[in-house]
């Protein structure tokens, strides 16, 4: 059902109008100059009138033919507004997996496109928002699971005094899962409302690298992992940044060649300095193909294919490439399908304490 203000009538109007209009026009010139010429044309007023007659009964006529085809013709031009607006209703309610009919090549075609893709990328944030949940609620539920198994056995005595302190470093490792899923979570919540923050600070940068491959020894050890610190350079390296969230960045990637490592292979962790601070971490585990390198970098993503498969959340690499964008900087992604991935990115470089000491 057409309504009365939609444009279909506002168009269907505005042609009628012009057409009205323009016989008026046509009639009122016709009129002037019948009659100024009357005399010269040899016709009576008898004639002049049954001329009118027939000027007024063509009139009619033309302006009911052309308002029919008119009405046509305006119908077909506004119905992929009326289709965009259907599936827009549809879409509102939840159904992603609409698609606008597309069959004209102008703006209106264009813009039925660009709605397409609107709906495609709305269809995808929905999948990924429901694999989220999914994923945050097993992520959730497991480290809680075993946690309060735990919690019920020392209660009830029935662990020995030899294995409590076992238990106990189980405990300590599932709390700290959880609390870096619920400060991933406040970290994407910074992020999409702009919140987020950096201090930009100048620190020594191979130092800090040392010491999460310190602090990551244990995870190292349980896949038998060779983790090496690749460095050339003779003194440390400096930069201007955030020490807080480059902290983040590195164990974020470090993390993430862990997961997609198999047991007693290599990561190797590079550090030069080039006119900026350049970090590589690499590992030799199954790789990303081209295809879906862009898409790791998406929030909640979680595709089998694109190795995250046992990566969480999908949060991970979403937040470090928020964080180097803070520090105007970006992260570069090398694959290859079964022969492992490489992350690089750069910071940049800050005076050393040699030169601070020697300039001062």
């Amino acid at each position: 059902m057409i309504k009365k203000n939609s444009i279909f009538v506002k168009l269907f109007i505005t042609y009628i109008a012009i057409l009205i209009v323009s016989h008026l026009v046509f009639a009122v010139a016709s009129y002037l100059l019948f009659q100024n010429k009357l005399t010269n044309m040899h016709l009576n007023p008898e004639g002049f009138n049954q001329m009118k007659y027939l000027f007024i009964s063509s009139s009619i006529i033309s302006i009911t033919i052309t308002g029919i085809f008119t009405y046509f013709l305006t119908k077909r031009i506004t119905a992929p507004l009326r289709e965009m607006n259907r599936v827009a209703l549809l879409i509102a309610r939840g159904k992603f997996n609409q698609k606008v009919d597309i069959r004209t090549s102008d703006e209106l075609g264009e813009l039925g496109e660009t709605f397409n893709y609107m709906a495609h990328e709305l269809a995808s944030a929905d999948q990924m928002r429901k694999d989220f949940v999914a994923n945050v609620s097993h992520d959730l539920r497991s480290p809680l699971t075993s946690i309060h198994g735990f919690a019920s056995a020392f209660l009830d005595d029935k662990i020995p005094d030899a294995r409590k302190r076992y238990y106990f470093t189980i405990m300590k490792e599932q709390t700290e899962r959880m609390i870096k899923l619920v400060n991933d979570l406040l970290d994407m919540s910074q992020i999409e409302s702009g919140q987020l923050e950096i201090h930009p600070d100048r620190f020594n940068l191979s130092e800090l690298v040392r010491q999460v491959m310190a602090r990551m020894e244990t995870e190292f050890e349980n896949k038998k992992l060779n983790v090496e610190l690749i460095c050339d350079e003779v003194e440390d390296i400096y930069v201007y940044a955030d020490p807080d969230r480059i902290d983040q960045v590195i164990v974020n990637l470090i993390q993430n060649a862990v997961h997609y490592s198999k047991h007693e292979s290599s990561i190797e962790v590079f550090l030069k300095k080039e006119h900026q601070a350049v970090v590589s971490i690499r590992d030799y585990g199954p790789g990303i193909s081209q295809e879906n390198i862009q898409s790791i970098w998406k929030r909640f993503y979680k595709i089998d294919k694109a190795r995250t498969k046992k990566a969480g959340t999908g949060l991970g690499l979403s937040i470090v490439k928020h964080i180097l964008v803070l520090h105007q900087t970006d992260i570069q992604v090398e694959s290859e399908v079964g022969r492992g991935t490489i992350f690089t990115f750069t910071l940049p470089l800050a005076m050393n304490k040699s030169n601070k000491h020697r300039n001062a």
